[in-house]
């Protein structure tokens, strides 16, 4: 987490040039990349780039600060773009599905190439129920969660019962598979590989944890705004 304190969200502001707000803080790239915000930002500032790209300064300002912070000081519900945020859950899923996952499971396999067969069987069994679970997850969000959201931003109604059914956190099997590597696959030297792999897995798990901190102070509650009509 980022350790500046609840004052330093103040640096980021509407005014500010976006290449400025990516130069001091590199990890927002992929929120930057998840709203589906191009690059080429020239001298424009944070307001400028995304109401030229379509996407609303607020909302996205919103979800840099609970990406930075995990918290937010301004998150005005009646104020938030729904579909800038479902665009963001949908960055983030098209995102693990197409990049993260298939190279972790590359990067996995080539580990496990040289090891014995119950270490690779082990290993590849728990990285197999980690990546269709969460498939399994982001599916239920894409055909019912997302829907609803639509429907509480157009129409103002909506319902939380599949919401509450499928929350939850998406990156606790990831932990299982870190502590096998980390813990109890014996090595006989240091494996760089290993460590890559390591290190993407710890990036994965944080950006789940703020996936689901997205969820939790966003989409909840716009769903409990929402009437609940079931």
């Amino acid at each position: 987490m980022n350790n500046m304190d609840s004052r330093s969200e103040r640096f980021i502001s509407p005014s500010m040039k976006m290449a400025d707000l990516i130069n001091s803080e590199p990890d927002l790239l992929s929120v930057v990349n998840h709203c589906g915000i191009i690059l080429g930002f020239g001298e424009d500032s944070v307001e400028e780039c995304c109401k030229r790209q379509g996407k609303d300064p607020f909302t996205f300002l919103t979800i840099c600060r609970i990406f930075l912070f995990d918290r937010s000081s301004e998150v005005d519900c009646g104020k938030i773009r729904i579909d800038d945020v479902t665009d963001y859950l949908r960055g983030c899923h098209d995102s693990y599905k197409e990049i993260w996952l298939p190279q972790l499971e590359k990067e996995i396999a080539s580990v496990l190439s040289c090891r014995p067969e119950a270490q690779r069987k082990v290993i590849s069994e728990f990285f197999g129920k980690f990546r269709d679970e969460l498939k399994i997850h982001f599916e239920v969000e894409e055909k019912k969660i997302f829907p609803s959201l639509y429907e509480i931003g157009k129409r103002g109604r909506g319902t939380m019962k599949v919401f509450k059914e499928e929350h939850g956190n998406i990156g606790e099997n990831i932990q299982d598979l870190i502590n096998l590597l980390l813990k109890y696959i014996p090595y006989e030297k240091s494996d760089p590989e290993v460590i890559l792999v390591l290190s993407r897995l710890y990036s994965l798990k944080r950006d789940l944890a703020i996936h689901s901190r997205i969820e939790d102070y966003l989409i909840l509650p716009l769903v409990r705004g929402g009437k609940d009509h079931e």
